[in-house]
């Protein structure tokens, strides 16, 4: 048996960790469901001999082993490929970590019940049943990826010639005349945005469709969107009735789609400004430029192009922008700063990368953390919101001058944007702050929220920053006199 990954802290079930109990060290009858979803996706934990609650109710030690070889014989006969679980201890329960299988094999699925019925994905703490959209896209992801699909039509009409030009300047000044004896199909074939027999390729239409192609011959969910918000929410406590301050759609091929949505973007922060040595003063945008061009880059790269169901959605509210793109991170949310750069659109990424629009060397997210922590901003949040990825920026622009500066403290506590938010709150207000009030300013409204702000205000309480007073549903907290 192998050493497990990491020991897990017992807890609650999360999207990569599912516990389940045992009778006599038989196996659960609906043990193939976690097993699939965990390997159709990134992998996942199945812990033995813990409540759903995280109750450890433990594994007899007589029943162990034949445990351990049960699994192992499972997972090798059940479903449509052999799987090859690491299994270990830890006390009294038993850890079962099951790989994502690779793309080329997937889905997986147990074979006596058959597709989809027998398929799963992982969404949140559900083993959710395959439907026909996840097949779909499996079977492209197994054909080489999104990139390569193919369309029919003549690329002349689909294709605009002044972006094909403008790479291939670039291409020349970087690599020499390497096309120089290629015709144009030729060019085109050797990029791969046409196959052999001159069909285009999605990849084709990603770097060079003209403003309709790509939405022509795939969705209209092929571009982007950015809507601008009044507040913090997408609601406007003033003005119910009010859906947005504005919003607009960007399609054409992703340079043209990243452009256009850039320059919006940056009209829409905040201006913030200073008084430099000398008395001069200057302005700067509360996001630094560098981050949000940099995140909207990342969400057109690494955005799932196999699924048609969602565009990469921008929203601009007044302390924070949210890039959202479909598709989950093919690396683990706590790696992203220091893992090797992994992409499901590697043509897209080269493509990108020789334009300057982005770069494949795993430096974007370093990148876009250290430019607002050089503006005093609190970190980035990177999250999964169901099988999409969504970054966060926060703004200054809540928070005055003299606050910003009083945040600076802080910094070594590696506090997120709610705890600073609330610091600041309890900077002037002397009653203190519950944990309703809490989730009010930090616009919390989604389930397991109540849990998420207890366990934040106590982690200010724990190191120091923050006093607890009274008990349960009472419990308020104060920012410590000192």
């Amino acid at each position: 048996m192998n050493q497990s990954h990491s020991p897990i802290s017992i807890g609650h079930e999360t999207e990569s960790i599912e516990y389940k109990t045992t009778a006599h060290g038989k196996l659960p009858q609906n043990i193939w469901e976690p097993i699939s979803a965990f390997s159709n996706m990134e992998g996942g934990y199945i812990v033995f001999g813990v409540q759903p609650d995280g109750t450890i109710s433990g594994v007899g030690p007589n029943d162990r082993d034949g445990l351990m070889q049960e699994i192992v014989s499972y997972c090798q006969s059940t479903f449509n490929h052999r799987l090859y679980p690491e299994i270990s201890t830890e006390g009294s329960a038993i850890k079962v970590y099951i790989p994502p299988a690779p793309a080329s094999l997937r889905p997986i699925y147990s074979t006596s019940r058959g597709l989809p019925n027998g398929g799963r994905i992982r969404i949140g703490t559900v083993n959710a049943q395959l439907d026909d959209e996840w097949l779909r896209r499996f079977a492209i992801a197994a054909n080489g990826g999104a990139e390569l699909v193919t369309f029919t039509g003549d690329y002349r009409q689909y294709f605009d010639e002044k972006y094909i030009t403008r790479y291939l300047d670039v291409v020349k000044k970087r690599r020499g005349n390497v096309y120089r004896d290629l015709s144009s199909e030729g060019v085109l074939k050797k990029l791969r945005a046409l196959d052999l027999e001159e069909r285009i390729t999605m990849f084709g239409l990603l770097a060079f469709s003209t403003p309709y192609g790509l939405q022509e011959l795939t969705s209209p969910t092929i571009n982007i969107a950015v809507t601008q918000y009044a507040g913090q929410s997408k609601v406007n406590p003033s003005d119910v009735a009010e859906v947005s301050l504005d919003d607009k759609e960007f399609s054409g091929n992703t340079v043209s789609q990243f452009e256009n949505a850039l320059s919006l973007i940056l009209t829409k922060l905040p201006i913030k400004s200073r008084i430099e040595q000398g008395g001069k003063r200057s302005e700067y945008l509360a996001i630094p430029e560098v981050a949000v061009r940099e995140t909207l880059a990342n969400a057109i790269a690494h955005r799932d192009y196999t699924t048609y169901q969602g565009r990469v959605q921008i929203d601009i509210y007044s302390d924070r922008i949210e890039f959202s793109n479909p598709g989950r991170s093919l690396i683990p949310l706590d790696q992203l700063e220091n893992a090797y750069p992994q992409t499901r659109n590697p043509l897209l990424m080269s493509y990108l990368k020789d334009l300057g629009v982005t770069e494949h060397r795993g430096r974007g997210i370093r990148t876009i953390k250290a430019s607002l922590r050089a503006a005093g901003l609190a970190e980035p949040l990177f999250t999964h919101h169901n099988d999409w990825f969504v970054a966060t920026l926060y703004s200054s622009a809540f928070i005055k001058d003299d606050d910003q500066i009083w945040l600076q403290k802080f910094v070594p506590y590696k506090l997120n944007e709610r705890q600073l938010k609330a610091l600041v709150y309890l900077r002037h207000n002397q009653l203190g702050i519950s944990n309703g009030e809490y989730r009010d300013i930090n616009n919390m409204q989604h389930v397991g929220d109540d849990r998420r702000a207890k366990w934040e205000l106590a982690k200010l309480v724990k190191l120091g920053l923050a006093i607890a007073s009274q008990e349960k549903r009472y419990r308020r907290y104060a920012i410590r006199p000192e």
